[in-house]
């Protein structure tokens, strides 16, 4: 679901981007940044909840920081292949 969501974002903010004039690699650049801002984001947000709940049994806590470790993984590599697929900024923008 929130992928076919954030694909018709993507197609909405390109056209909206379109219609004022920006260029395809602005487009492009611009949702780069944009995406890799998010995935930036939710990796921190993640990182910083290695707080196992209180109470919790030690089981608990391992699996805890197994998926907390797991969910960092991932978003780092999601990071690392945006950040490979974005394409050169355009000379107005300043990143």
């Amino acid at each position: 679901m929130h992928a076919e969501a954030a694909a018709s974002a993507r197609r909405l903010v390109s056209d909206l981007l379109a219609a004022v004039g920006a260029r395809p690699g602005e487009v492009q650049h611009l949702l780069a940044v944009i995406e890799a801002g998010a995935v930036e984001g939710a990796h921190a947000e993640v990182a910083e909840d290695t707080q196992v709940p209180a109470g919790s049994s030690d089981e608990f806590g391992e699996g805890w920081l197994g998926a907390v470790q797991a969910v960092t993984s991932r978003l780092t590599h999601r990071q690392a292949r945006v950040a490979a697929a974005e394409p050169e900024p355009p000379p107005w923008c300043v990143t």
